[in-house]
């Protein structure tokens, strides 16, 4: 118990113990993963020599690897999948564990860099609702997650009653999304982004409430990997709002 600092107030009711050990190797996994992410896409939009092609008109020099990744999608899916498999296999074996987050982290960066570049190509013709969408949602992100761990963290409220909620909402965006495939509707794609801003940042609440309340503290790589897919799931639903088409 020396290890560990329990919080309370006079009149509630005991809290949950918080491990700050565990927390700080959860949150340092956590930030290794963005970092290796961040480096996947930067690798991927800027090393190599781009290819010129014809695109609405004009010329667009794109990148060797986004270039591959758009010509072999299924390879990059099944390359995506496969080691977001492989961590979640390897997560409780002990050093290969660290290992395996690190390289889907950054095969996570070298797969959504097809989204990056389109985002901003879209935005260099100033129709987009943000002149700098790739940047403006990382701002947003990380302002977002740096504010709803911080309030859940000083508060230490429990909202794990929210647990049956997303998931049902998680579902529900998978299937609007597979409609949104066959009815190309900016209207429903919007709708489904902003549900989906919604959707992770209660995900990221109920996941920083569960690190504080979980009894069992052996397993920090699982619990890094759901805090990267949440804010990494946010991100991607800013980009999309932020690359739309506004209105003239």
């Amino acid at each position: 118990m020396n290890e560990h600092l329990r919080y309370g107030y006079a009149g509630v009711s005991a809290e949950p113990v918080l491990a700050l050990p565990y927390l700080r190797r959860v949150y340092s996994l956590f930030s290794l993963g963005i970092a290796l992410a961040v480096a996947g896409a930067l690798v991927a939009l800027y090393v190599g020599e781009p290819t010129l092609v014809q695109a609405r008109g004009q010329v667009v020099a794109i990148p060797p690897v986004v270039a591959f990744g758009i010509e072999h999608w299924i390879l990059s899916l099944l390359g995506y999948f496969g080691a977001f498999f492989a961590v979640s296999a390897l997560r409780r074996t002990p050093g290969v564990n660290v290992l395996a987050l690190g390289g889907y982290t950054f095969v996570s960066g070298l797969f959504f860099a097809p989204a990056l570049f389109f985002a901003q190509l879209a935005a260099s013709s100033g129709t987009t609702l943000s002149a700098a969408p790739v940047r403006d949602a990382f701002l947003l992100t990380a302002g977002a997650f740096i504010g709803l761990t911080s309030y859940t963290l000083v508060t230490r409220r429990d909202f794990s009653f929210l647990g049956a909620t997303l998931n049902m909402g998680l579902w529900v965006v998978l299937g609007a999304s597979l409609l949104a495939i066959f009815f190309q509707a900016q209207v429903l794609n919007l709708a489904i982004a902003s549900v989906c801003v919604l959707l992770f940042g209660g995900y990221i609440l109920y996941d920083t409430s569960r690190l504080l309340r979980e009894s069992d503290r052996t397993d920090p790589v699982s619990d890094a990997l759901s805090l990267f897919l949440d804010v990494v799931n946010l991100f991607l639903a800013l980009l999309r709002i932020l690359s739309a088409a506004r209105d003239r």
